[in-house]
């Protein structure tokens, strides 16, 4: 083979392989939703779930794992999402029995389920825009604070303003049943395909250099605030998409499934597949999801011809807790080691002058 083909060859494997990190997420996430929910009923719910969290925690990544900012508020921006969807789609004449309080024009708003999700993303986007001015200026604990305290706050909002909800301790329910986990689907395959493309937009690849060394690209003229906010806007929107979707799975909307326990079972997920990459995020969710899937039924009881298998009340979580301690302790970069599948075109990018290799 002459040294020209062999360059063009190299090349062209080159530039398949970040395309090739998109295809194989898709493909993983198609097949183990299909192949699971093929498995009956139960599990296709569960599925769905699993696919809404899917998408809280490409929300999550596209922030944390471009800046290097762990934030504990991106649950605020699912909980906007779904409140918004919920008040949307509720018909008016069960919002007047069942929401008496609200303002008059969100009694009466109404709009089609999809219009719904793409309102509450916009929702969520503009809250984190309002709020991000002043947060991304924090680093290190300080953000970690600051974004757990707008979550707070968020939810304090949504459990006592009656105005914009139910009552304090009450439920929204009466919200249809338009999803399904095929549906579910052609949303998380969408917010993994956007967020792959927003990688590799101008605002993610300066703040991915911010994240490596803030100073260096403080000193070549990046204003770090500025790109943070964006970054920050976009996946406070993509947030607020899948708050739509958990409310539309769901079917009933509190404030408690908004808060603490989603917030730390989502930052679960994507700590162990590698906050750096997109994959870790996918694969960490499935992988996460597999095993608690798995618990939940083993609490129950599972019958392997005579044998049968238990677990007690209480130990998934503790097990759950278990693997991710166990994860940070001897792979704190997840399974992925924040890395994006790009086999088999992995190559190492050519210096000027020379053919690329391969690694």
């Amino acid at each position: 083979m002459s040294t020209a083909s062999a360059v063009d060859k190299s090349s062209l494997r080159w530039r398949l392989g970040p395309i090739w990190s998109l295809v194989s997420l898709l493909l993983i996430v198609t097949a183990a939703t299909f192949i699971t929910a093929s498995f009956g009923k139960s599990l296709q719910v569960q599925v769905q779930y699993a696919l809404v969290s899917l998408v809280i925690v490409v929300a999550l990544q596209i922030f944390i794992g471009t800046s290097g900012v762990l934030s504990f508020g991106h649950v605020a921006f699912v909980a906007m999402g779904a409140w918004t969807v919920g008040l949307l789609t509720i018909d008016p004449m069960l919002k007047e029995n069942l929401l008496p309080d609200l303002f008059p024009f969100l009694m009466h708003a109404q709009a089609p389920w999809v219009l719904a999700i793409f309102i509450g993303a916009v929702v969520g986007g503009l809250l984190a825009l309002i709020v991000a001015p002043v947060l991304m200026r924090l680093n290190g604990l300080q953000a970690g604070i600051a974004t757990f305290a707008l979550l707070g706050v968020v939810n304090l909002v949504l459990t006592y303003w009656s105005s914009i909800g139910p009552r304090s301790g009450q439920s929204m329910v009466g919200i249809p049943e338009v999803l399904d986990y095929k549906l579910a689907l052609v949303f998380a395959l969408g917010a993994i395909i956007f967020a792959w493309l927003f990688q590799r937009t101008r605002p993610s690849r300066l703040l991915r250099a911010a994240r490596e060394d803030g100073i260096a690209a403080a000193a070549s003229g990046i204003n770090i605030v500025t790109q943070r906010v964006i970054v920050f806007a976009v996946s406070g929107a993509v947030a607020g998409v899948a708050g739509g979707l958990f409310a539309l799975t769901n079917r009933v909307v509190q404030s408690s499934q908004l808060y603490i326990d989603l917030t730390f079972l989502t930052l679960a997920m994507l700590v162990l597949g590698g906050t750096l990459s997109l994959s870790g995020a996918v694969i960490g969710t499935l992988v996460f999801s597999a095993i608690d899937v798995f618990l939940t039924n083993l609490q129950a009881g599972i019958d392997i011809g005579s044998l049968s298998l238990s677990i007690p009340q209480g130990t998934r979580p503790i097990i759950l807790g278990l693997i991710l301690v166990l994860m940070l302790i001897f792979r704190s970069t997840g399974l992925t080691g924040g890395r994006e599948f790009v086999w088999p075109f992995r190559t190492v990018r050519p210096l000027p002058g020379n053919p690329p290799t391969n690694e």
